[in-house]
């Protein structure tokens, strides 16, 4: 994603090896726009805890919203008004509350 002017994460990885000049960016920018959370939702079966901070730039949470409503298993939505894409106060106090039959061993 283009944040701020800069190209950020996996998307900076993967333009270092396949577009290091970016002379297709724009190309690649208009690919990258197919590609929503919310057309794979419907495939989830656990229970679903989404933490969402409605000043995210990074994950807009129009998107976080749209993924969530078509979630068909039971679901909850934490919400933060004023934090962005970043380390959310409490968050692992609510993770925590979730029952230990809901998780996966290994």
């Amino acid at each position: 994603m283009l944040i701020r002017g800069r190209i950020s994460g996996r998307i900076r990885t993967f333009f270092r090896g396949f577009d290091p000049t970016h002379e297709h960016i724009a190309e690649w920018f208009r690919r990258l726009g197919y590609i929503d959370c919310q057309h794979l939702a419907a495939r989830i079966r656990g229970e679903v805890l989404m933490v969402t901070g409605l000043m995210d730039t990074v994950c807009p949470p129009s998107s976080q919203f749209a993924a969530y409503n078509k979630i068909p298993s039971k679901k909850n939505m934490l919400i933060y008004p004023d934090h962005g894409h970043e380390i959310l106060p409490r968050k692992t106090d609510h993770v925590f509350e979730i029952p230990p039959s809901y998780l996966i061993s290994c």
